[in-house]
């Protein structure tokens, strides 16, 4: 994501060529999700970031480079690309991007959503999965082992939540619905869903299942 990247319509698994998908857009759709990525971005806890965009690089213009514009004070301006971007900052982009440039009604599979994202950063994540999620229709698949994510998802996720556990006899990896696991419903009126996931409580349970 830091390199310059070829013009493509297709977003890479990694999200490695953001910056080519973004620019290659027709210009009115790009201004439109660059605005709403900005956006989002400006409630990062990190640095004051006003704007983030794309620009066709090289004589040719095949190429594509991701900028910033950050006010760390009152006054004070700066610009960066990519290379000098935060890995927090740029995944958090390529999960915006993803979500924006998808067709609308399709399904996006995200694995390890978190990884490289601060903790604090886990309702912002959130609350833009839904906002986008909702009104793009995209159905939205991730995995995780961050407590504090699955507390900002709230208990309305539960029936939707799996846990991807070892079975105890045979060592195969099983898939179990958080509400099939033995004596879930009391676990659950003890400790929020990221506490018992800290606490080992889940897992306990399904070895004794």
């Amino acid at each position: 994501m830091r390199d310059y990247s070829l013009l493509s319509d297709t977003l890479e698994s990694d999200a490695s060529n953001i910056a080519g998908v973004l620019a290659a857009l027709p210009n009115d759709q790009k201004v439109e999700i660059e605005a709403s990525i900005s956006a989002y971005a400006k409630n990062l806890p990190e640095g004051d970031i006003q704007k983030i965009w794309t620009e066709k690089v090289g004589r040719f213009g095949t190429d594509a480079m991701l900028y910033c514009q950050e006010q760390w004070k009152p006054g004070y301006v700066t610009e960066i690309d990519a290379r000098s971007m935060s890995d927090g900052t740029l995944r958090f982009i390529a999960i915006l991007t993803a979500l924006l440039t998808r067709p609308e009604g399709s399904q996006l599979v995200i694995e390890e959503i978190d990884n490289g994202l601060h903790p604090s950063r886990a309702e912002l994540l959130v609350r833009m999965l839904r906002e986008i999620g909702e009104k793009r229709k995209i159905d939205i698949l991730i995995t995780t082992h961050n407590p504090a994510l699955l507390d900002a998802l709230g208990p309305e996720i539960v029936p939707f939540v799996v846990v991807a556990h070892r079975d105890t006899e045979t060592g195969e990896s099983k898939l179990t619905l958080l509400e099939d696991v033995q004596n879930f419903s009391k676990l659950f009126a003890s400790a929020s869903l990221g506490k018992l996931t800290t606490s080992g409580a889940i897992e306990r349970s399904l070895s004794r299942s």
